[in-house]
């Protein structure tokens, strides 16, 4: 499995904490639902009954377990896929981060002790990690040769009105066009939430 997963790294798209906290405010205003239903969707066509079952043990195994054990490749459960165990993980911190992201309109301020629970998500996995082993996921539904298209297609487009919407009329790419579009609306959401909570970190840490 780890042999499978050697796909191009990706450079870093949100390099500031004002550029996070746009993205943030945008994702949180317009997609925040496309983002939560994406994950319903994801596994409705993952199509795994064991995968659900674990996300239903996932607050169990949390007390069980840290979270960087759980989402590692070295853990062995009974009855379970690793890459499963490691998957259901990956989408529980997803709806975790997009709960108390959410909560930033009614308390701006990313050193409350309410967000503990996020900084210990964002502790056990780096976001270069969590988009990798998203990413892995992803193209084991919509295959390496499609996804490699996609990619292809996206660098040569040129972003005005006309070539902007030609990934979605095009046969070959229309099959998972909306799971592409989520993966990367969630790969923006987790680098604005990485970027925006450690750099908030360093800031505090510096004025102690």
């Amino acid at each position: 499995m780890k042999n499978n997963k050697n796909f191009k790294k990706e450079k870093t798209l949100v390099k500031s904490t004002e550029q996070a906290k746009t993205v943030l405010h945008m994702l949180l205003q317009n997609s925040k639902k496309n983002l939560e239903s994406g994950i319903s969707e994801l596994l409705g066509k993952l199509k795994n009954p064991k995968l659900d079952l674990l996300l239903d043990r996932y607050p169990d195994l949390l007390q069980e377990y840290d979270l960087e054990e759980l989402l590692s490749d070295d853990l062995e459960i009974i009855d379970a896929e690793i890459q499963d165990v490691k998957t259901a993980g990956l989408l529980s911190c997803l709806q975790l981060l997009l709960h108390f992201c959410y909560e930033l309109k009614e308390n701006p301020n990313p050193n409350d002790k309410h967000f503990d629970s996020l900084k210990y998500i964002l502790k056990s996995i780096t976001c270069s990690q969590f988009v990798h082993e998203l990413l892995y996921v992803v193209i084991s539904l919509v295959g390496t040769d499609y996804y490699q298209k996609f990619q292809q297609r996206i660098q040569n487009l040129n972003f005005d009105s006309e070539s902007a919407i030609e990934p979605e009329s095009d046969p070959e790419l229309n099959e998972h066009i909306d799971l592409m579009t989520w993966f990367a609306l969630v790969r923006l959401f987790l680098e604005s939430v990485y970027t925006y909570f450690n750099s908030s970190d360093k800031n505090f840490k510096n004025t102690t």
